[in-house]
């Protein structure tokens, strides 16, 4: 769980404490590059958009978790969606540096696809992994990672810690930590044997 529905509620906790930081950051990176200000309603848009990037990445997700469940099996496709964190936290800790906003809404956007693909693949993984008795408990863990990223995201977002005017960035970096966590344990994880007998049609490989 903790790089599959953690990252879901961590990533949209995040994005709230440094909201005022990013838009001053969208108007100075403007300002150095046309020589005049953005206008409040530019920015609020330009927000609207980077936040909104978030959801639509996740409907993109959504969409190819189906397929990727079924080519790749429950335990690949988990480790693979790490990919889309490490490369949104790449985009997102470099965006000063850069001196780019558009690196902060292409980081949002696939930080929603790993959102769609996790939100869909890790409650399948894990209802067809566990064992009968233990089955519904092991599938509601989704939601309290979901209820556990939601309030660490709240947390590291403090002032005192990421949330920062001169932080930020590496607050929206910081969810590389839990796909870097779950790049290291998940192989370690058996795959789904459901996907082996049903989807590979491998029965030895099932038992």
């Amino acid at each position: 769980g903790i790089g599959g529905t953690f990252q879901y509620g961590y990533n949209i906790s995040i994005i709230n404490a440094p909201a005022s930081y990013i838009q001053m950051f969208m108007n100075t990176t403007w300002l150095e590059r046309m020589g005049v200000p953005l206008e409040s309603n530019v920015i609020l848009l330009l927000w609207s958009f980077t936040v909104s990037a978030y959801p639509l990445g996740g409907l993109t997700g959504a969409v190819v978790a189906g397929p990727m469940a079924i080519m790749l099996g429950r335990k690949m496709s988990l480790l693979l969606n790490n990919g889309f964190v490490i490369v949104a936290a790449a985009l997102s800790g470099f965006s000063r540096m850069a001196k780019s906003f558009e690196m902060i809404m292409l980081s949002r956007f696939f930080t929603g696809v790993n959102a769609g693909v996790s939100m869909n693949i890790q409650p399948m993984y894990l209802a067809e992994s566990a064992p009968k008795k233990l089955r519904g408990a092991v599938a509601l863990t989704s939601a309290s990672f979901t209820a556990l990223g939601l309030v660490l995201g709240q947390i590291v977002g403090l002032r005192e810690l990421l949330g920062g005017e001169e932080s930020w960035p590496f607050l929206l970096a910081s969810n590389v930590v839990p796909a870097l966590i779950q790049l290291t344990a998940l192989p370690w994880f058996p795959e789904s044997p459901r996907y082996l007998l049903i989807d590979r049609g491998d029965k030895e490989s099932c038992i």
